[in-house]
């Protein structure tokens, strides 16, 4: 058993990240260990009225976006996010290697000193007895994905992170643990 643990601050990154492996790994199964994040920014989260139209709400309320990371080195054998997008009905969306790990930490009437990280101890089987071999130097690539919630409090498909969203800001960190047998 091998662990790996990647990690990043909006301080470096905007939401997406390569590493490069320092030694050759073989391995037949890949876990997602473990995710801890402090990820919040009122990028991710909207305040809904009770009364807004369609929202099925009966008193006002906050909600927060979604959260995702996908890895370059998964393929449709591994993982395969399926949803529809927000441009249609019946439209798809699906995403190669998008794992879903839970959601933006509320940052309205909220003090970040008050705030603590988040922590998903998994496992999740990515690679599942398929024979592997990463050279050293490969290059891995984490992307974080989340959904807008900010139009009229719908929430929105799945959207990479970005310089021009600032959802992953230099208040945000995010650790990843994978694990190799």
């Amino acid at each position: 058993m091998v662990l790996l643990n990647f990690s990043f601050t909006g301080e470096n990154t905007t939401g997406d990240i390569t590493f490069a492996l320092t030694q050759e790994y073989k391995f037949k199964n890949l876990f997602l260990k473990d995710v801890k994040y402090n990820i919040q920014n009122d990028k991710l989260e909207e305040k809904v009225g009770g009364m807004t139209g369609n929202a099925g709400l009966t008193e006002d309320t906050t909600i927060t976006s979604a959260l995702g990371i996908h890895m370059d080195f998964l393929d449709s054998k591994d993982c395969v996010n399926y949803g529809y997008s927000d441009t249609g009905t019946g439209t798809p969306a699906n995403i190669t290697g998008l794992i879903p790990f839970g959601y933006a930490g509320k940052q309205n009437d909220t003090q970040l000193a008050d705030s603590s990280t988040i922590s998903h101890s998994f496992p999740y089987h990515l690679i599942q007895n398929r024979p592997q071999t990463w050279a050293k130097d490969k290059v891995l690539t984490f992307k974080l994905y989340y959904r807008d919630v900010q139009t009229d409090g719908l929430i929105k498909a799945w959207s990479l992170m970005s310089g021009t969203t600032d959802a992953f800001s230099d208040i945000c960190d995010i650790n990843i643990t994978l694990e190799l047998h």
